[in-house]
């Protein structure tokens, strides 16, 4: 009998026991799937709470408090945190229209309130924190940003049902050739970016928080997984990215993105049309919004790009800008914007790891 979603989430990704106390952060479509994890985390002795979000209660949130009060940390998103060893999210607006009529500034300072509230402390306690991507398959999203309703459900499904074992090993033999690396170069038409990730630990996105991964800080992960991150130098960013990859984001499409970075600075931000609240909230925003934030390649080998999983992709290449705390970087801002590259060639040390958007290094 296949294993169902919630015993891979409770017993497999997040490894829930007795001394657990979880909150379950649910949107109201799917209610149902939250209900299965609680039971599942009550199997295993295991306190749950489900905490609910609907897409009327988020608007209002967004736009009725004002910026001030969204800038201060939630008391309550703060009592969740410091109550619970392991965090699920399966949040996301029904239909993501909602967000295009909230204010770039309203996004930014919601932004920095939940910077505050949430992720530092939630490293510090070392709460285990998993994202589920299935809440996002809403028939609404579909037609906000252009997608296939039924080839995208296909896609997501079969991405997030792998072998999470076989998963882990491909994820293990991509580290392994970026063990070395200390430059990094990203080419493909209209980019050619480099950057230094010497030092810099490379955490791994499998689905499933492991001991090992504890070991060096890493507590969240997302399903589907599928991808290898690192957090650069923040001041070594030069050279010039053009996204090729639409991103879905605010009930916007945001394309052809480009960025250039000089002494380590975004200095030019253009784009098409979707990308005008971005970059006015990145105008806004304050701290290292400007600074190159994470770079990730992408494995899973049934995930596909132009949907919401671009970066687990394979062969897919993935740069984002601003605040990187969450993921274990220095960047302080609660701005936050990344874009992906399919067709792109990465070497590091000298060698190629992806070659025309193909892995050559598994």
């Amino acid at each position: 009998m296949p294993v169902s979603l919630a015993s891979q989430v409770v017993n497999k990704c997040l490894r829930i026991t007795d001394r657990d106390n979880v909150t379950i952060s649910v949107s109201s479509h799917v209610i149902p799937l939250a209900e299965e994890v609680a039971v599942e985390c009550f199997r295993n002795g295991a306190d749950a709470v489900l905490n609910l979000y609907t897409d009327k209660y988020q608007s209002a949130y967004l736009n009725l408090l004002s910026e001030e009060s969204l800038r201060q940390p939630s008391v309550f998103c703060r009592a969740y945190t410091e109550s619970s060893t392991a965090e699920i999210f399966l949040l996301a607006a029904y239909d993501p229209s909602i967000y295009r009529k909230t204010p770039p500034e309203k996004m930014t300072a919601n932004g920095e309130g939940e910077n505050k509230a949430h992720w530092p402390l939630s490293r510090e306690r070392k709460v285990r924190t998993l994202s589920i991507g299935l809440p996002l398959l809403t028939r609404p999203r579909a037609k906000a940003y252009g997608f296939n309703f039924t080839k995208w459900t296909k896609m997501l499904k079969a991405a997030s049902n792998v072998d999470y074992d076989r998963l882990a090993a491909r994820g293990r033999k991509l580290r392994d050739a970026l063990s070395d690396a200390g430059t990094v170069r990203v080419t493909a038409k209209g980019t050619d970016l480099t950057f230094d990730v010497t030092g810099r630990t490379r955490r791994i996105s499998d689905g499933v928080i492991d001991d090992e991964d504890i070991s060096v800080g890493n507590f969240d992960d997302g399903l589907p997984a599928g991808s290898i991150s690192v957090c650069p130098v923040e001041e070594s960013a030069k050279g010039t990215i053009q996204f090729n990859v639409p991103t879905p984001i605010e009930g916007l499409s945001v394309k052809n993105v480009r960025w250039k970075f000089q002494d380590g600075r975004v200095v030019e931000f253009e784009g098409g049309p979707g990308s005008k609240k971005i970059k006015e909230e990145w105008q806004q925003a304050g701290g290292d919004k400007d600074r190159i934030a994470n770079f990730t390649i992408g494995f899973n080998p049934l995930a596909l790009t132009g949907y919401l999983s671009n970066d687990i992709a394979a062969g897919a290449v993935s740069v984002g800008i601003g605040g990187n705390e969450g993921v274990g970087g220095n960047n302080k801002s609660p701005f936050y914007f990344g874009g992906t590259l399919t067709g792109a060639t990465v070497t590091v040390a000298g060698k190629t790891v992806v070659k025309a958007g193909k892995l050559s290094a598994l």
